[in-house]
């Protein structure tokens, strides 16, 4: 006869270890999902940093699921499931503390732009994911009654881990990364899993692990609220590592470190949906950071006075349709461009659209961006944006980057198609890519530049940066490009229409030296591709990192 005692201990036994299961599952991709953030301010956020860190969580699943299964066969005890569970509680809660140590050393030694996410993923997020994947054939070693129903217990036990998988992957993307820093939230995760820990360890009366699991309670508790962000706290070296802000890549590794003799000022800090955003000074410019990389800039004594010189060259497109009032921008950045064009050609309407609606709050508040019915800022994708309106605009500028690429939707042919469907008779687009003007680090231009030139009749090159002949033309830089469906402009002309333009506008940048830059020989295309929806590679043809 059936003990319903031991039943409904049984019954409670399988809710509570069950519960452990999911939290631990729940953590595991949560902590996957945080990693984006955490390796992002070193390696960008390119498909080479998420492929290391889903193989990384692949193989820590598959160590993990292996090594509990033979663990457990080997020494089937309570205490090995709560064991492991709070040492891989231990292994996420340490993540913040060695991300410094461990990244600055995978920088200094820079195997490569592959392998620099993949070291770094392995080191920091390997020993946890190993650990949180074996807790759960302990479990099912554990709670199995029977051979009779062993199918059903470690699947529903896997099912449950795998709903909290799908939870905290939900809850970390969609909530928990806007709403707290990446170091807190790491720490949340690590406190939330020793607290299920604790449960575990009481029902299978397993004190010494549950003690040790209430200490690293504690020590989360602690560090949850030590790890906090602070918007005006100072950068570390690591952090404060010199980028280079007119190719929105950084240097050379060790140039970079050696470079950073003193730490900028962190004036905010925040990650938004889309990027690491930080916004932090010197003396003399103000910077607006996405992960790796600088993306605007902002004298602070003069809030109009472009930093970055590719962001006045980006002006050379009102040279080639002057007569222009109607703009669209997109990417907003610290708003350098825009502001620039609303101050100095007040006869500008400008729609801006912007993905990241915390961009635009900090472009407000930090970057002296003008709130007035001349600007329209739209929180929208671009490409999005341009397909539900059909407003048409005499110049369409395009300064859209994720933190180490050019969106690849925004650099496509069927992209440039609705550019150009969007422009009145006479219309230029004005874009600005990240590359070389020749050699291997030129593919990405090259490919941006044949696509265009499908549909485009005219395209005219500008490097930022010296002149053609003058430097290294493999050198990757800003290079502006104008596309239109007009005729050619000698550059003697393209002269003469900004001079124009200057006396009728006096505060508009002197464009001398970035007309005379312009590349006149034709640009080589017949070995990159033409990018489609399709198949775009942004990230591989340009391998800076």
């Amino acid at each position: 006869m059936t003990d319903p005692t031991a039943d409904t201990h049984s019954r409670r036994r399988l809710v509570v270890i069950g519960a452990g299961v999911f939290v631990s599952g729940a953590v595991l991709l949560g902590m996957e999902i945080a990693a984006s953030r955490v390796v992002a301010p070193f390696f960008g956020n390119s498909l080479f940093v998420w492929g290391a860190l889903i193989g990384v969580v692949l193989t820590g699943l598959m160590i993990g699921y292996w090594v509990g299964g033979l663990a457990v066969d080997r020494v089937p005890a309570r205490w090995l499931l709560v064991s492991t569970m709070t040492l891989g509680a231990l292994g996420v809660l340490l993540i913040p503390l060695l991300d410094g140590p461990i990244l600055e050393f995978v920088v200094r030694w820079d195997p490569g732009p592959r392998l620099n996410p993949l070291v770094a993923a392995t080191l920091l997020f390997g020993p946890a994911s190993v650990l949180l994947a074996a807790a759960t054939p302990i479990a099912v070693r554990l709670v199995a009654r029977s051979l009779e129903t062993l199918g059903r217990t470690s699947g529903g036990l896997f099912s449950i881990s795998t709903a909290g998988s799908i939870v905290g992957t939900y809850a970390t993307a969609f909530f928990l990364i806007p709403e707290f820093g990446t170091d807190q939230l790491l720490a949340i995760a690590a406190t939330a899993l020793a607290l299920a820990c604790i449960a575990v360890a009481a029902s299978e009366r397993v004190w010494p692990v549950a003690i040790a699991a209430a200490v690293l309670a504690i020590a989360g508790g602690v560090s949850i609220a030590a790890l906090a962000p602070d918007e005006t706290r100072r950068l570390s070296r690591a952090e404060a590592t010199d980028w280079s802000p007119v190719t929105r890549q950084r240097a050379t590794p060790s140039e970079s470190l050696d470079k950073a003799s003193r730490a900028l000022d962190a004036v905010y800090a925040k990650d938004t949906e889309y990027h690491r955003l930080l916004v932090t000074e010197d003396d003399s410019n103000r910077y607006l950071r996405f992960d790796n990389s600088f993306q605007s800039g902002m004298a602070l004594a003069d809030p109009f006075a472009s930093v970055f010189p590719y962001e006045t060259v980006m002006q050379v497109g009102l040279a080639y349709r002057p007569q222009a009032t109607r703009v669209l921008h997109i990417g907003l950045g610290g708003g350098s461009i825009v502001k620039r064009m609303w101050r100095d050609f007040p006869e500008l309407q400008m729609d801006v659209v912007e993905i990241d609606k915390e961009v635009v709050g900090v472009a407000e508040r930090f970057f002296a961006l003008p709130t007035d019915p001349r600007i329209d800022v739209h929180v929208d994708d671009g490409r999005q944006y341009l397909l539900k309106n059909e407003t048409r605009f005499d110049l369409i500028v395009i300064d859209a980057f994720f933190s180490d690429s050019i969106p690849a939707h925004l650099a496509t042919r069927e992209f440039v198609e609705l550019l150009r469907g969007r422009l009145t008779p006479g219309g230029a687009v004005v874009a600005n890519i990240i590359g070389a003007t020749e050699g291997e680090q030129s593919r990405l231009f090259r490919a941006i530049y044949r696509t265009y030139a499908e549909q485009f009749p005219t395209l005219l090159v500008h490097p930022v940066g010296d002149r053609p002949g003058t430097g290294d033309d493999g050198d990757v830089r800003n290079i502006v490009l104008v596309a239109t469906d007009g005729p050619r402009t000698e550059r003697t002309s393209l002269q003469e229409r900004w001079d124009a333009l200057r006396r009728d506008h006096p505060g508009a940048p002197d464009l001398r030296e970035a007309i005379e830059a312009r590349l006149e020989a034709p640009v080589p295309t017949d070995d990159v591709p033409t990018l489609t929806d399709d198949y775009a590679p942004t990230d591989a043809l340009l391998l800076v990192l």
